[in-house]
């Protein structure tokens, strides 16, 4: 085993990345101190996820005064058309029975009474007949001639509001124009979402076209929402999302806000990664018949071996799910005949990596001296026989992508050059082919205080509680003992690779698709907590409440799991929106999401360790594993699932926190500076079974905990090998609390108030149900989309600034109310999806309520989310003994045992 053992050494080698170190990263004003960690706290730093650009330059496109204006004509029209009918009836009663009225005259009368009942106004001749007319008294006349002049005056101003709406459309267009060419950041984004934008404009403007015109319609609209999305969102992407990192501390003023009010941030930078899908797709062709020797070679992430179809068929097959060399996009299956020399190549890989020349230098090596005196093996057909292998897919290449660092630049330097940090990137040879991800400094003294993270913690035990009296009810739709995942695995050990081939041809397919959030269920037991608890917020809602709590004494009374037992003792990231209370206490944060630890922030992990000197976060989660390791003798194993397309390649990236990986063999596209301390378990060593409700994963008879941290959801039939591992997770792994979407349960409801969580989080802005009857038709003149639109605003007292969704759980669309762009956006929110309503939810905060500030755009105010890990005040090793505690209170069956015994030379995964 020498030659594998320095096959070893070479890939570990192989897998160290090599980085620039940025100038001036140990000088981040406001960075986390990077020393050891073991004792701290789990949860010593906070992250920023910051807007790009400030919700001003986003709002610039309201004219609240041109929808009043618009308001005010309409109710002036609905106050003439009342009076009009007002003279009607009095027109009916006074003058049409006077005997003085001739017969012409009273059939005059008559037609002019009915259209004063639709609402129109009298006409010239109209008000001459009832002034000359002896029947008709001298004030209704009055009124009639009144009428009509007002009505003059409505017309004249129509069409000075048409004219002004006119004006308003262009103005927006050159306004967003004005903003995409002078802000850096919008431009950078511009660049990358829409490659050849600013160009097709400034052609087109060249030409004479006009801002009206249909093209440059269309393309000030995808500006808009590209701006709303950089200055309403702040999920990162290039750097219209960026991340800074802040410490967890002692408030010295005993501030309980979660980011302190008027908090600046400071110097940029960023960070650049290729795209680990195009960087594959470039190697594929690489020929192995002259390859280097120290070229590192894995076998596809995804095979296994099915069972003999046919007498003469003794070894049986190898099916291999490929990214197709040819066309990187799409995934093949390749079925081979599982011989002597394809079992001997697999053999040799299937530890992980393993160079080209080790791999050519023990096989040949092992075939010296072949029995019979057969002549020894030809290097060349060897090669020829990988190069087979590689053609096919069911080889690949390492493919460690590089990485780029930019220097730490002062805000005011951008400002004045106008030029975002460079991470020196080739991005102008190879398009596409880099992902950046922008970081910030704070400004000093900007911490998360522990009071607001103690507030944090209190509410997220009360929404645990709620979360967990509504999955009492369970999921009528896939119950948990009908899912593939859960039903296949039997008392007796079966390998992954078994189950998943059976699952794979199975006839009724792969298992159904992850569910998507989809706001609260309906209650299916009326007579339940969670039954109960929807009675309580739709009594609520039925009684007008701005706002309605649910706090401890509430959920007591329903039944609700104690606090302490509704939060898993493990790392719980929360993703909150920091809120400035107006008046006295109020919620410190909005609770978008609370989920197991390390998923949320894995890919900026690297990022942060080279551009503040350290990440502690990272390091402190590592270690709970690794105690929790210690206490239970299970092992953690980390699933890599490789990117499949272009997109989803930079959300592959995470720290190595688990000592053992499987699924990828290659892991360099995954794991950073720690990536060599890891080891890969291939897939046909892992087992699993069922011991009482739980489903047990093994290798070699020692239980492991599949985890998997990732954000994106891995495409099939990556899915259904996710699906079958995490089913023997640690429960606390994939724990999630997401409470929003509450109009879900309550559909009857057209508004829901804000729900908070014992005062100190809102778990669900308030919400209201549009109707899409209510709305304009596409083919309305503008200015009849801008009345509907502000008068159905009025009548539902929607908020100026909300967010938009077709359905519960649907992307979110920032729109504002008092805009023009909000016609486009609520247009194409409804050709998007068909449905009879939207979900319009308040924006908390709103954009006047921001607390952190950006002097890159001249101290403007930017949106925020802070990413908390909780605990916060505890360390590695005290909450691992909490936790090692929950996993070891199962039945007997679920205690971990002693490793198997292996044959000589085999790694374990002790």
């Amino acid at each position: 085993m020498a030659a594998g053992r320095e096959a070893a050494d070479a890939r570990d080698a192989a897998q160290a990345p090599r980085v620039r170190e940025p100038a001036g990263a140990q000088d981040v004003a406001g960075a986390p101190d990077p020393g050891s960690v073991r004792d701290r706290a789990l949860g010593a730093t906070a992250l920023l996820r910051v807007a790009g650009m400030p919700c001003g330059a986003w709002t610039t496109a309201a004219n609240p005064e041109l929808f009043e204006r618009v308001v005010r004509r309409a109710e002036a029209e609905d106050r003439r058309a009342e009076r009009a009918r007002l003279l009607a009836d009095r027109l009916g009663t006074d003058v049409v029975p006077h005997a003085r009225l001739a017969g012409a005259d009273r059939r005059a009368v008559l037609a002019l009474r009915r259209r004063l009942h639709s609402g129109a106004a009298p006409g010239a001749a109209d008000c001459r007949l009832l002034e000359d007319s002896p029947a008709v008294p001298a004030h209704l006349a009055a009124e009639a001639r009144a009428l009509l002049h007002e009505t003059g005056t409505a017309a004249a101003d129509l069409t000075a509001l048409e004219h002004a709406v006119a004006a308003e459309q262009e103005r927006i267009a050159v306004q967003a124009w004005d903003t995409a060419r002078s802000s850096p950041v919008l431009r950078a984004f511009l660049a990358a979402a829409a490659p050849g934008l600013t160009e097709d404009v400034e052609r087109r403007l060249a030409e004479g076209q006009p801002w009206s015109g249909r093209q440059l319609r269309k393309r000030t609209a995808y500006i808009w929402r590209v701006l709303g999305r950089a200055a309403a969102k702040t999920t990162p992407r290039g750097w219209a999302g960026q991340i800074a990192a802040l410490p967890v501390t002692a408030a010295p003023d005993g501030s309980s806000l979660l980011v302190p009010a008027a908090a600046e941030l400071g110097a940029l930078a960023a960070t650049a990664m290729e795209n680990i899908h195009l960087v594959r797709a470039r190697i594929a062709p690489l020929d192995l018949r002259t390859a280097d020797p120290a070229t590192l070679l894995v076998p596809a992430p995804l095979h296994f071996t099915e069972p003999a179809t046919a007498p003469e068929d003794l070894s049986g097959r190898l099916r291999a799910y490929v990214v197709d060399p040819r066309e990187p996009g799409r995934l093949r299956q390749v079925v081979l005949r599982r011989t002597r020399a394809l079992e001997v190549v697999l053999g040799l890989l299937a530890d992980g990596p393993c160079p080209l020349g080790e791999l050519e230098k023990t096989v040949l090596g092992a075939a010296v001296a072949p029995p019979g005196g057969a002549p020894a093996a030809d290097p060349g057909v060897l090669r020829g026989f990988l190069q087979h292998l590689l053609s096919m897919g069911v080889l690949q290449v390492c493919a460690a992508p590089r990485h780029r660092y930019s220097p730490w630049t002062r805000a005011d330097a951008v400002t004045t050059s106008g030029a975002l940090p460079d991470p020196d990137t080739p991005e102008a040879a190879d398009p596409g082919g880099w992902f950046l991800d922008a970081y910030r400094a704070l400004g000093p003294g900007v911490t998360v205080p522990v009071p607001a993270a103690d507030r944090v913690l209190r509410g997220l035990r009360v929404a645990a509680r709620i979360a967990a009296l509504r999955e009492a009810e369970g999921h009528p739709d896939i119950p948990a003992q009908a899912r593939p995942e859960i039903a296949a695995p039997t008392e007796r050990p079966r390998p992954v690779s078994e189950i998943l081939a059976d699952r794979l041809s199975a006839a009724d397919g792969s298992p159904p698709a992850l569910r998507r959030y989809g706001g609260w269920a309906p209650a299916r037991d009326p007579g339940s907590g969670y039954a109960r608890l929807l009675d309580h917020l739709d009594a609520a809602a039925r009684s007008g409440a701005e706002r309605v709590d649910v706090d401890d004494a509430l959920l007591d009374a329903l039944g609700a799991p104690r606090g302490r037992d509704a939060v898993p003792p493990w790392p719980v990231d929360c993703l909150l929106r920091p809120l400035r209370p107006h008046t006295g206490p109020g919620p410190v944060a909005v609770l978008e999401t609370a989920s197991a630890a390390g998923v949320l922030d894995a890919r900026f992990a690297d990022g942060l360790r080279t551009l503040y000197g350290g990440y502690g976060n990272a390091d402190a989660y590592r270690d709970f594993l690794a105690a929790v390791e210690r206490r239970t003798g299970v092992r953690f194993v980390e699933l890599l699932v490789p990117p499949l397309a272009e997109r989803a390649a930079n959300a592959v990236r995470r720290p190595a926190t688990t000592t053992w990986w499987t699924g990828d063999p290659d892991p360099t596209p995954y794991y950073g500076p720690l990536g060599a301390h890891a080891r890969y378990l291939p897939l046909d060593r892992i087992t699993v079974r069922r011991s009482g409700r739980r489903i047990i994963a093994e290798a070699d008879g020692q239980r492991i905990i599949p985890v998997h941290h990732a954000t994106r959801s891995p495409v099939p039939p990556y899915d259904v090998l996710v699906r079958i591992l995490l089913a023997a997770s640690h429960p606390a792994a994939s724990w999630l609390v997401r409470l929003d979407g509450l109009d879900a349960a309550l559909p009857h409801r057209r508004r829901l108030p804000r729900l908070t969580a014992g005062g100190e989080l809102v778990l669900s802005p308030a919400t209201w149900r549009l109707d899409r009857t209510r709305l304009w038709h596409p083919g309305d003149d503008l200015l009849t989309k801008v009345r509907t639109l502000a008068l159905l605003r009025r009548d539902t007292a929607l908020p100026r600034h909300a967010f938009v969704r077709t359905a519960p759980g649907a992307k979110p669309v920032p729109v504002d109310f008092d805009s023009l762009t909000a016609l486009h956006l609520v247009e194409r929110l409804c050709a998007q999806q068909a449905g009879g309503e939207l979900l319009v939810e308040e924006m908390l905060p709103a954009p006047g309520e921001l607390l952190l500030r950006d002097p890159l755009h001249h101290g403007a105010a930017v949106a925020a989310q802070a990413l908390l890990r909780l605990p916060h005040d505890r360390s590695a090793e005290q909450l691992a003994v909490t936790a090692a505690d929950a996993l070891l209170r199962g039945d007997g069956q679920d205690l971990p045992g002693p490793p198997a015994r292996r044959s000589a030379g085999a790694d374990t995964i002790q």
